[in-house]
């Protein structure tokens, strides 16, 4: 247990540095402050409405004795007690946010820098990671108020009745116990929400990639099957996790009143007690039933911190050299692969090993092979995207373009489509010339680039062709396709091409239909048996 706690505090001082988060520590001490505060309004106003009842006090001090002479503070005390609630709350959320939103830019930033994180993995680490890391902050802090708040009741009783409470403190030992082994129940079940958590992101991805193909081959019902079968572990889990947590929250506390009406009834032990005494120890109890929910609940948490953690361990395994662009004029090779091998990230085994590849400049490849063979990822360690574990790619190449199934089109002006991520001086006239070559509309003129236009007023067969505008006006000389003409007929599809082959650039081209396509130079074809990948090239 020693062991486990060490690594727990190791991975939160590993972690607490990615988070960044502004004034963490000042508002860490002011939880700190504000939870002793609370401590000592309860106990004062315990012990204003035990003076007022009984006019017996348990335990006398100086500090108590001037708040009771002045009964007139009381509703201050109240006001000032709820008041301090209320700043615990807005500090603690803060404190969430603040941790939740640091670590998504920071998760974001290095989905684009890696270079081996899948998209249902990068959906995971953005949205779900960060909040649930952000969730575990605010808990810490509850978790540590409510330690003090325990601490300081339990002061307060031992100067009382020291009797008394080693009564309840024994039970307090039994109670470790159950709370210890509903902890690591609880932690398991966390454990199974966030694996198939992170399953629902793949399934999902799955289905949203291969679309058209599922309902083709008629596959809708099985993937929905699966899919609810990962719904049903995931909420499973998770009302397992809630269950075992609230037995833990409520245990204290049906402890307490259990054991206090079981000495009152049978054994006369009102005699020896005291409103003050009744009322902080139902309190201390109250603190140690929210401890024993955070505790059960930080413990969970931890799962998350543990990924995270994982993830910034691995930072210094991503090879950035392994991709090499030159930009080299005289050259019959635009892309060299040299003995790659890739994985991603939480992979054990290799996609790609030991890969030798050569592409040629100014021709047209295409790249084929069953889903899940890894064509988008292939184009990805090309471009630079992705970068390869071991081995290098050289990209012999002064500009990429890229064109995917999902065009990317603004609710802007034509004009300010076409030059998005454009760094060169293009002239109007010249934007009117392409869009003319690829008949985007009927009539083109000057004032066409200022048309309004969005993925609502455009045909899927018009934005496709704002893509292809877009890459080409950028002064690329590699364009890379990726399943760009899938959902394009046959006139459109020429029209593109026609226009692309007219330009003196390098085209590689992901596609499941190479019937598509009239001029192809050559043909990369993925082979998929039992995961292990073998790359083909075909000259034509």
């Amino acid at each position: 247990m020693i062991d486990k706690l060490k690594v727990f505090l190791d991975d939160l001082v590993k972690v607490s540095k990615i988070t960044k988060a502004k004034n963490k520590k000042i508002k860490i001490v002011s939880l700190a402050f504000i939870s002793n505060s609370l401590v000592f309004f309860d106990i004062l106003i315990i012990l204003y409405f035990s003076s007022m009842f009984s006019q017996e006090i348990q335990f006398n001090n100086i500090i108590t004795d001037y708040f009771l002479e002045k009964e007139y503070l009381l509703p201050l005390v109240i006001f000032l007690r709820f008041f301090f609630i209320y700043l615990e709350k807005i500090i603690t959320i803060n404190l969430q946010i603040s941790v939740e939103k640091n670590l998504r830019l920071h998760l974001l930033e290095e989905v684009f820098v890696r270079g081996n994180v899948s998209v249902s993995d990068a959906y995971f680490y953005v949205n779900t990671l960060s909040a649930q890391v952000g969730g575990f902050y605010s808990t810490l802090s509850v978790f540590f108020g409510s330690l003090i708040q325990i601490i300081v009741f339990s002061g307060y009783l031992l100067l009382s009745n020291l009797n008394i409470v080693l009564i309840f403190g024994g039970g307090i030992l039994i109670l470790f116990i159950p709370t210890f082994l509903l902890t690591k129940l609880g932690r398991k079940y966390a454990h199974i929400a966030y694996v198939s958590m992170n399953q629902i992101s793949k399934d999902i991805e799955k289905v949203l990639d291969n679309l058209f193909l599922i309902k083709i081959l008629k596959l809708v019902k099985k993937e929905l099957e699966s899919f609810e079968n990962s719904l049903r572990t995931f909420y499973q889990s998770r009302v397992n996790e809630v269950k075992v947590g609230t037995i833990n929250a409520l245990m204290p506390n049906f402890f307490t009143l259990f054991l206090l009406s079981i000495l009152i009834v049978f054994f006369d032990f009102m005699r020896f007690l005291t409103f003050d005494f009744i009322g902080i120890l139902l309190r201390l109890f109250q603190s140690l039933g929210i401890f024993n929910k955070n505790i059960h609940t930080v413990s969970s948490y931890h799962v998350y911190l543990e990924r995270l953690y994982e993830i910034e361990s691995n930072k210094d395994n991503i090879n950035f050299d392994n991709f090499k662009l030159k930009k080299v004029k005289d050259s019959s090779v635009a892309v060299e692969i040299k003995n790659l091998s890739f994985r991603y990230l939480g992979m054990s085994e290799d996609m790609f090993h030991n890969l030798n590849l050569k592409i040629p400049k100014n021709e047209h490849t295409i790249i084929t092979g069953p889903n899940g063979s890894g064509k988008s990822t292939l184009l990805g360690l090309m471009t630079g995207i992705f970068y390869p574990t071991d081995g290098e790619v050289v990209a012999r190449v002064n500009k990429f373009g890229y064109v995917s199934a999902t065009p990317m089109i603004l609710n802007a002006s034509l004009r300010d489509n076409l030059l998005y991520g454009s760094d060169i001086e293009i002239s109007n006239p010249e934007l009117v010339n392409l869009v003319s070559k690829f008949k985007l509309f009927n009539e083109v003129n000057a004032k066409t680039l200022d048309k309004q236009i969005s993925n609502k007023s455009l045909s899927t067969g018009q934005m496709q062709k704002v893509s292809f505008i877009r890459a080409l006006a950028s002064g690329i000389d590699l364009l890379v396709l990726d399943e760009s003409t899938s959902n394009l007929d046959n006139e459109t599809k020429e029209i593109i091409f026609s226009v692309i082959k007219s330009q003196a650039i390098t085209v590689i081209n992901s596609t499941h239909n190479p019937e598509d396509f009239k001029s192809i130079d050559n043909q990369i074809i993925i082979h998929l048996n039992d995961d292990q990948r073998t790359i083909e090239f075909i000259k034509l």
